[in-house]
């Protein structure tokens, strides 16, 4: 049960512009995916474009684009993510195998591309100096946070704001064999303040310490039955999933051997793991000797059926329930696309009452500000700001500021 709130943030990609790459580049949208990632030369380069060579293929087929008009014009990848969900569908049903695995495998190196490219821009969220302003205000505010967006930015500036941790327990420079139980001190130990799998508004059943160093892992049941390791009260519920949430594929990352029994995931398949996830050219991420593959829902027009399974059915619970009771909303970067229903219902349930007392929208486009008016129930004037910047000024008074 998570702490009724008074404030409630909600981020779209929009929120992420602010944040810049070495190359001047900001994380894509869903209508310039392509163009940002061609613009680097990672993406772009023959080897990787190899790899991509179904996910091409396709995208010619049935829109009409090639690899270089991807790098000039705009593609909407929900449309296309649509249409490989439809396509699988049918050919699962109609019992053609081979066209169902060949569109499954587009799918999946589609989602891991764009998993890929996401997660290039998380190191550079904190050179952002409006990213660090806005990590300061959401200290001060103690808002729950909503977001649609898989990214890892917002984590890495909440982490960074909130500061080192001096608390360094003494198991944590002893070496401990990997036969040993990670001791009580070890596991309440985050490097910062802001603690990761305390952040989400759920328990994950394995979970990557937040320590530097050589990775460390704990079951959840053991992290979150330390009192000390108690969820947030003001979570962050990211609707739509995160880079680094994951669940097991059933595909071993590496052979066994001759002589040794072939192993099997068990109870292992349900399980929920957050780690670090890192993609190579394509290759998906591995964990304890399997392939990952983040939880996420991809940019589809159909999403109920992803909102039923765990931890969804938990998050967006959360999420109608923070809504309900807030008195300030502030939405940031949202764009509520025509053809998301599901979000629209969420809010037009949601502010059945006349709790809210203040709505903030934070987007260049001032017609947001009409359709987060009539989706809030809300009958006060609304504050509106071009630009995050201009928002995060109106807390000078309170934190730090920088310009």
């Amino acid at each position: 049960m998570i702490h009724l709130p008074n404030v409630v943030y909600l981020f779209g990609a929009g929120a992420n512009q602010v944040v810049k790459d070495w190359d001047g580049l900001s994380p894509p949208l869903l209508s310039n995916f392509f163009n940002v990632a061609l613009s680097k030369r990672k993406f772009r380069d023959d080897h990787y474009s190899r790899r991509l060579e179904s996910v091409y293929g396709y995208i010619e087929k049935y829109f009409r684009k090639t690899k270089d008009d991807l790098a000039k014009s705009p593609f909407d990848l929900e449309i296309c993510f649509t249409l490989l969900e439809q396509q699988t569908k049918r050919a699962e049903s109609e019992n053609r195998k081979e066209e169902f695995e060949e569109l499954a495998k587009i799918n999946f190196q589609l989602m891991s591309f764009l998993a890929e490219v996401l997660s290039e821009f998380e190191h550079f969220a904190v050179t952002s100096y409006i990213m660090r302003n806005l990590g300061r205000v959401i200290f001060y505010e103690k808002p729950v946070i909503l977001t649609f967006n898989y990214d890892c930015l917002l984590e890495s500036v909440l982490e960074t704001i909130s500061g080192v941790n001096p608390n360094v327990p003494k198991s944590f420079i002893e070496h401990i064999p990997e036969s040993d139980e990670l001791p009580e001190d070890l596991l309440v130990y985050s490097h910062c303040n802001w603690n990761r799998p305390l952040a989400y508004g759920f328990k994950f059943d394995e979970i990557q310490l937040q320590q530097a160093g050589v990775s460390k892992f704990a079951t959840g049941s053991r992290f979150y039955s330390i009192p000390q390791n108690q969820l947030y009260k003001e979570p962050l519920l990211k609707l739509h999933g995160a880079l680094n949430w994951f669940k097991y594929l059933p595909f071993r990352s590496f052979p066994v051997l001759p002589d040794e029994p072939e192993p099997k995931l068990g109870e292992k398949e349900s399980n929920i793991i957050l780690k670090h996830g890192t993609w190579w050219f394509g290759r998906p991420p591995d964990h304890d000797g399997w392939f990952i593959e983040p939880i996420i829902v991809t940019p589809v027009l159909y999403k109920d059926k992803y909102y039923n399974q765990k931890p969804f059915i938990e998050i967006w619970e959360q999420a109608k329930r923070a809504l309900s009771h807030c008195d300030k909303l502030v939405v940031v970067g949202y764009s509520f696309s025509p053809s998301d229903f599901t979000t629209k219902q969420l809010f037009l349930e949601s502010f059945i009452s006349d709790n809210l007392k203040e709505l903030v929208v934070v987007n260049p486009n001032h017609d947001l500000v009409k359709v987060a008016k009539e989706l809030c129930h809300f009958r006060g004037g609304v504050v509106w700001f071009s630009s995050l910047a201009d928002y995060l000024k109106t807390f000078s008074k309170s934190v730090t500021i920088e310009s």
